[in-house]
């Protein structure tokens, strides 16, 4: 955690296999807020686990625990990519915690997840995690040109090689129906080439199921957008939270 104590609290939930310190670079964006990084349970990161998520519920009730052991409420919760789901998926039944949502290239919720992609380009390296593959995932990621930096890419192989993950919770599409009771304000980020799904696509999709949610395309960047424009995803995310977007 970080920021001011009496800073309004800001939750950041990371993507799958990542960990709390994806967020290097957008955390001083916020310093304004109280800032608290959750390593998502049974992920590659600290958080221990006792018992697997499996379901929505799980990640809610686990999410609910997190929030009051933290002793915080009326939360902007921020989730990049499996993240993202997490965030929407507590959203839905929780909003009266939150102040605003903010979802970073969620995988699935909006869009079925691409099991073909996923399968040529990521589970090998998951399942057979020598190096090469874990590169050749990771950049696949990215947007071209794109080089993730040489310490988070050490940290990834070194994940990949000697953790196993525990997060058994599978996120999925959610319905305009499903997502029709979130009143909350949402802001949409993904990056102009996302790999997961097509960009614009994705954005007109966002704006059919929850009309009120701000959407924004940030230029040359992919699915670790945070990383590679974070200072136009820390802009957009900045601006959502103050009310003065600019998209």
């Amino acid at each position: 955690m970080c920021g001011p104590k009496d800073g309004i609290p800001v939750v950041m939930l990371h993507g799958m296999t990542g960990n709390s310190s994806f967020w290097y670079q957008n955390i001083t964006a916020l310093q304004t807020y109280r800032v608290y990084c959750i390593d998502t349970l049974g992920d590659f990161g600290k958080s221990l686990v006792q018992t697997p998520l499996k379901t929505e519920e799980d990640c809610i009730l686990w999410l609910d625990e997190v929030f009051t052991g933290l002793g915080i409420d009326n939360v902007h919760l921020i989730g990049h990519s499996m993240g993202g789901w997490l965030s929407l998926t507590y959203a839905r039944k929780r909003q009266e915690n939150l102040r605003k949502l903010v979802l970073i290239a969620p995988v699935a919720s909006i869009l079925p997840i691409p099991f073909l992609k996923l399968a040529w380009f990521i589970y090998p390296s998951m399942l057979f995690p020598s190096e090469k593959r874990i590169k050749r995932g990771w950049q696949w990621f990215c947007a071209k040109g794109y080089d993730i930096h040489p310490i988070v890419m050490q940290q990834i192989i070194t994940a990949y090689k000697h953790c196993k993950p525990l997060l058994a919770a599978i996120p999925k599409n959610f319905s305009k129906e499903e997502l029709g009771d979130v009143k909350i304000p949402v802001l949409f980020i993904v990056g102009e080439e996302e790999k997961i799904y097509r960009a614009n696509k994705a954005a007109k999709t966002m704006k059919e199921k929850i009309p009120h949610a701000e959407t924004t395309i940030i230029p040359n960047s992919g699915h670790l957008l945070i990383t590679e424009q974070a200072d136009r995803v820390n802009e957009a995310i900045v601006g959502f939270l103050r009310g003065k977007l600019k998209n």
